[in-house]
């Protein structure tokens, strides 16, 4: 485990080393590991010339032959050898992790017993590690807490997101969890709540609708957009709203979980998130630029499919189980799109060219500074899940009482 500190209610893990080891992939055979490096992982060359130095990357070969394995290090070995698909690449690197906001010593239990353990998930905390997080990701943290081996996450929320979070503590307990969830949907129950802007009218309303984003980097993010599945669905509530403020406090039951569902069904509604930068962004005009290509993307699904932009009405025309995105939005022929998409890619690219770098003094690497992102706090919180003979639900968060 590396040492972290907490300073100013940020939790920040002391950068360390942690070894690698990849097998060549199919696009990198008879590549240098410099070029991998360079066009790939978006390391310098200089960089990479200095781990080979100092023989913290190197390859080994024969991988699938024991007793025929060999360790090829130094500079002249590997600037100019090509990968073969039975290499393996090791690398010895100086992990630097972002840090994440940290108000509490602990992690709250819901819920335990022998197969499960139930968490109240902060916000601004990964589920599990990702990217650069590892021990600053709550199963890790976890671990750490209740001086645990292993731990399973058997469900996510995004890092954005607080609230109810099954984590497994033996592997068949991960298993059978997964197998519930993947096979009796029907009787499991995700509750959410949501602070939005507006007046959410009165009622339980039922709101289906595909889901499909933007990524910063230009391009749609879905999975197949030739065969969109159209049975996105949740249904919302109304407990309370506040007139002054023009905000509504609402439940929201996920009856499918897909990426960021409840965020962009309450977008396309007119009552986004109150502080969603992500999804109603005032200030980044990136991210704004981002949103108005998803928002007139979303008018031509409207356009073709009109259902989808309102509640749903049990007596409306029932739409197929997949639509064509691709076709509805003309991506084929649409030239203005595509440069717009572009020209979101190269904004991003800038913004990351001018962002605030520190560099190591150990591994001499350009660090971004990532502070920015601790509020990364969206108020969305899975308030309960049900399942079987079970039911764990959270106190209401601060930002509940409107």
């Amino acid at each position: 485990m590396s040492k972290y500190i907490v300073e100013n209610n940020i939790r920040k893990v002391i950068p360390y080393y942690t070894d690698f080891q990849t097998f060549v992939k199919k696009r990198w055979e008879g590549r240098t590991i410099i070029d991998v490096y360079e066009s790939d992982f978006g390391e310098c060359q200089q960089n990479i010339l200095d781990d080979i130095e100092s023989e913290k990357l190197y390859i080994v070969t024969n991988s699938n032959k024991p007793t025929e394995q060999s360790i090829l290090t130094g500079v002249e070995t590997l600037i100019k050898r090509k990968l073969d698909e039975k290499d393996i690449i090791c690398h010895t690197k100086h992990r630097h992790e972002p840090p994440i906001p940290w108000h509490n010593d602990i992690i709250k239990l819901v819920y335990e017993d022998d197969e499960i353990l139930v968490v109240d998930k902060p916000s601004g905390i990964p589920t599990h590690p990702t990217g650069n997080y590892y021990y600053n990701s709550l199963s890790e943290i976890i671990k750490q807490q209740l001086n645990m081996d292993s731990i399973w996450t058997c469900h996510r929320l995004d890092k954005v997101t607080s609230g109810v979070l099954v984590l497994a503590k033996t592997k068949n307990g991960g298993v059978r969890f997964l197998k519930l969830m993947r096979d009796s949907k029907q009787y499991t129950e995700k509750t959410y709540l949501a602070r939005v802007s507006g007046k959410f009218p009165e009622g339980i309303h039922r709101y289906r609708c595909p889901i499909f984003a933007v990524n910063m980097n230009g391009y749609l993010m879905s999975g197949n957009m030739e065969e969109l599945p159209t049975d996105s669905t949740t249904i919302f509530e109304r407990i309370k709203y506040n007139a002054s403020l023009d905000e509504s406090l609402i439940k929201c039951v996920s009856i499918t979980g897909k990426f960021h569902q409840i965020r962009i069904h309450l977008r396309n509604l007119g009552f986004p998130i109150v502080n969603d930068s992500f999804y109603q962004p005032e200030q980044d005009q990136l991210t704004i630029q981002k949103c108005n290509i998803e928002k007139q993307l979303y008018n031509k699904l409207f356009a073709k499919y009109p259902q989808f932009k309102h509640f749903e009405d049990t007596d409306g025309d029932v739409v197929d189980s997949h639509i064509n995105l691709l076709d509805i939005i003309d991506w084929h022929n649409d030239k203005e799109l595509k440069d717009m998409l572009l020209d979101l890619k190269a904004g991003q690219v800038e913004k990351l060219t001018l962002q605030k770098l520190t560099i190591c003094s150990e591994c001499k690497r350009s660090l971004i500074d990532t502070e920015y992102k601790l509020n990364s706090m969206v108020w969305l919180h899975a308030l309960s899940f049900k399942y079987e003979n079970y039911h764990f639900e959270t106190d209401y968060p601060d930002w509940a009482d409107i």
